[in-house]
């Protein structure tokens, strides 16, 4: 009885750490526009967790981040980029590199462009493979058969950029699901 006693207490004790250890992780990981990226990520049939780990990634959640390359925002998208969506799906709206620092214009805008990869590539990795390294470079390596075999998935990814940054997103998602169980 002693036995199964000290056991309880200890796994209750165990159990009351592991939640403080997770909330203590989502105290110091916080997803800022955590309902914004909820709301926006379903109306383009996107995960969240893949959403808020984009942005983790790309700008580390700075609304005023800027690249060298001129990407802007969140989810570091390009005034050129943003323009293109409107003009491939025939949104009617101007805009300015103010607007994409925006957070909700950039959520938006981001979402929209990996929802464009994801109907092009029909796969999330190659999908983000493109968002970092470019559709048309995407391209070119899945023709090459050393990079895909099947000419939709990569098998490995010569720019280690472009590895890098597809482990840090998993990394995120992951953390993500395992931390913000509702998200």
């Amino acid at each position: 009885m002693k036995k199964w006693g000290y056991l309880i207490i200890f796994s209750f004790i165990f159990t009351l750490l592991l939640a403080g250890y997770k909330t203590f992780l989502s105290l110091t990981h916080p997803i800022k526009f955590q309902l914004e990226i909820i709301d926006i990520s379903a109306k383009y049939d996107l995960d969240p967790t893949i959403i808020a780990s984009v942005i983790n990634v790309e700008s580390s959640y700075d609304v005023d981040a800027v690249s060298s390359k001129k990407a802007l925002g969140l989810m570091q998208i390009k005034l050129s980029t943003a323009q293109y969506m409107n003009d491939y799906y025939g949104i009617d709206t101007m805009l300015n590199e103010e607007d994409l620092l925006n957070p909700l214009t950039n959520i938006e805008y981001g979402c929209i462009y990996i929802r464009y990869l994801l109907n092009k590539f029909d796969n999330i990795e190659t999908s983000l493979c493109a968002y970092n390294a470019g559709e048309t470079r995407v391209r070119v390596w899945l023709r090459d058969n050393q990079y895909s075999k099947d000419g939709k998935t990569l098998n490995y990814v010569p720019y280690q950029e472009t590895n890098n940054y597809i482990k840090k997103i998993k990394n995120n998602i992951k953390f993500y699901k395992d931390v913000y169980k509702n998200f």
